[in-house]
């Protein structure tokens, strides 16, 4: 720590991250995306001179260390020439740097104090708007990083604290919708004056070495806490293979293969065996596998310290060239952080919880996987106002957690890439889109059924509403083959199922009364109409008045085998509507007296017997 007492750093470390969560607050208030300012997909970071992370403000774990290398290839390329002044700010959104795909906008500011450079601030939004070739910053229709939309790497964006024109004017028309893109970048802006003033105020009050020591202190005291718990737990390795079932081209399947050891106060992440790029966009290059380890590292492994790249250092990470985590700089990868993305951190998540076995201590960290099974609707056209848009709908942040070796996964807690994630409301997304709710509530049978089930996930219906002019299309995974496993013995969160009904005279059937609140009434209201849909689907044209819905997707795991769940824990989710009757009789065997609406424990024991013999018959085919 140097000249700093503990109770000192302890101070000054906070101050800092003070100051970050005033920039990002900042940034969320002046952005008008709901993906910002709703759902809190930003990011706000202190870096040291050097570029290594320090101290983030984030719900969005992906970019904590991801985006240092942007800071990194600044200092690279630009330090000699043209140089690194005050007043600079720096634009980029190139994966094969930092952030994981396009829409991961940053811009990076240097800190100065009389001359001498101390540290760095990073902003950086998801800004679903590209101008790839489908609307939405995501195309599942992106065969090359070139059809995922513009990148800049490390263009001067500010100069003497002020946006350059032209590098401004190359952005907005580069994207459908300028406008919202454009106020994402003034929110970053924003955010960066704030840091820097407040920072600023730091460096003047305790003087820029104390500064510089904070910065670096913060890093090597969250190494220090992770190698301190690494060399608590048993050494050993675990393994895991994640499925995936669609490649955006065919219904390919694909794997991810992870493979955890840990010995002394280090451990390596090894992808061995992961299956080869996909021809489609469903790929991560490098930084963004980086950020996804980190998701589950900085989570559920080391949540005690500060989030910053102190948690990487006991780390080694083993990625084959040419694997679906590890691809060319070309390659397609904008669906990395949902797909690839989101499988390596629930795959870490339970190879975590297998390690917290070994100690007693940390029983109470077990979690089960997190949410993947999940649909993105994006769409681009003409909004209610007339004016050109593109986006996405991001309610699948409200994913379902894992369970516990005591209790239930959290419904519709947070996705796990963002622990702070919120989903827009209904009425901020309505407003803003030209679209509206028909429903939007927790899944039944959604969570991972078990001793202890896994958080419910999402159900909702969306119709096209005062558009002359849409295109909606999804991206996703879980229709065929849950993504979401559970852990011993409890079974994986259900698939996810996505349906279309397009033409259709939906307003003067609602005005009749015939309005749909389930699947089973699109189905019956619009016979003739619905479709099903693969989880990776490029848009289509949807006229006014077209629905598309999505059910049972982003549920967390279980734990536990169903049939040693108590029954009347059964009862009350069978009243509150999270799991059906059938579930409750095939999956819990737990039998509900018919006249006074009580479990029948007799005829629950009986059931769970026969349910274990067959069991047995099974194991001998």
């Amino acid at each position: 720590m140097g000249k700093l007492s503990p109770v000192e750093f302890e101070i000054l470390s906070h101050r800092i991250y003070s100051i970050m969560n005033e920039a990002r607050q900042g940034v969320m208030r002046v952005s008008g995306s709901p993906v910002v300012c709703e759902a809190g997909e930003c990011l706000f970071a202190a870096y040291t001179a050097e570029g290594y992370t320090s101290v983030t403000a984030c719900g969005l774990m992906l970019h904590t260390v991801g985006s240092q290398g942007f800071v990194q290839k600044i200092i690279e390329e630009e330090k000699e020439f043209p140089g690194i002044h005050d007043g600079d700010m720096f634009y980029y959104n190139d994966p094969a740097v930092g952030g994981i795909h396009a829409a991961d906008q940053a811009i990076l500011m240097p800190l100065f104090y009389k001359g001498e450079l101390y540290g760095w601030l990073g902003s950086l939004t998801h800004t679903p708007e590209t101008g790839a070739i489908e609307p939405g910053g995501m195309p599942p229709s992106s065969r090359s990083l070139v059809h995922e939309g513009f990148r800049l790497q490390g263009v001067r964006i500010g100069i003497n604290g002020k946006l350059v024109p032209s590098v401004v004017n190359t952005i907005k028309r580069s994207v459908r919708d300028p406008g919202y893109v454009m106020l994402d970048q003034h929110a970053k802006v924003a955010g960066l004056n704030i840091g820097k003033a407040r920072m600023t105020e730091m460096v003047e009050r305790y003087g820029i070495d104390t500064v510089k020591e904070v910065l670096q202190g913060m890093i090597d005291q969250s190494e220090e806490l992770a190698r301190a718990k690494l060399r608590e737990l048993q050494d050993g390795t675990w393994r895991i293979v994640m499925h995936g079932d669609h490649d955006a081209v065919d219904y390919k399947h694909w794997k991810i293969q992870i493979a955890v050891t840990k010995k002394d106060d280090e451990l390596i992440l090894d992808f061995t065996g992961t299956s080869p790029e996909n021809t489609g966009p469903i790929n991560c290059m490098l930084p963004g596998l980086i950020g996804s380890c980190f998701v589950a590292i900085a989570s559920q492994l080391f949540y005690e310290p500060m989030l910053n790249y102190g948690l990487m250092k006991p780390i080694k990470i083993i990625a084959p060239e040419g694997s679906m985590v590890n691809v060319g700089s070309l390659s397609p990868c904008c669906m990395c952080p949902p797909y690839p993305g989101c499988s390596v951190s629930t795959g870490l998540t339970e190879l975590f919880a297998k390690m917290f076995y070994t100690r007693r201590k940390y029983h109470q960290d077990i979690n089960s996987g997190w949410s993947t099974n999940m649909i993105l609707p994006f769409f681009g056209g003409v909004n209610q106002y007339g004016i050109s848009t593109g986006s996405m709908f991001f309610d699948c942040f409200a994913g379902g957690t894992g369970a516990g070796i005591d209790r239930d996964g959290v419904n519709t807690g947070a996705a796990e890439m963002n622990l702070e994630s919120n989903v827009a409301d209904v009425e901020t997304n309505e407003m803003v889109n030209p679209m509206m709710y028909l429903w939007r509530r927790e899944a039944k049978d959604s969570g991972g059924p078990g001793m202890y089930r896994g958080g419910a996930g999402l159900s909702y219906c969306q119709v096209a509403h005062n558009t002359p002019a849409l295109v909606v299309g999804n991206i996703g995974q879980g229709s065929q083959v849950s993504t979401t496993p559970s852990m011993c013995g409890a079974y994986p969160a259900c698939s996810t199922k996505t349906i279309t009904a397009r033409n259709i005279n939906s307003f003067e059937r609602f005005a009749k009364g015939e309005v749909p609140y389930t699947l089973e009434d699109v189905y019956n209201i619009f016979p003739d109409a619905v479709q099903e849909q693969p989880p990776q689907s490029p848009c289509a044209p949807h006229p006014d008045g077209s629905i598309w819905a999505v059910d049972g997707q982003v549920a967390g795991g279980g734990i536990g085998d169903p049939l040693d769940r108590d029954p009347e824990l059964v009862k009350i989710d069978l009243e509150d509507g999270y799991i059906s009757d059938r579930a409750a009789l095939e999956i819990y065997c737990v039998v509900l007296d018919p006249k006074s609406n009580k479990v029948d424990y007799e005829a629950t024991k009986a059931a769970r017997r026969k349910a274990k013999e067959k069991r047995k018959t099974l194991a001998t085919l």
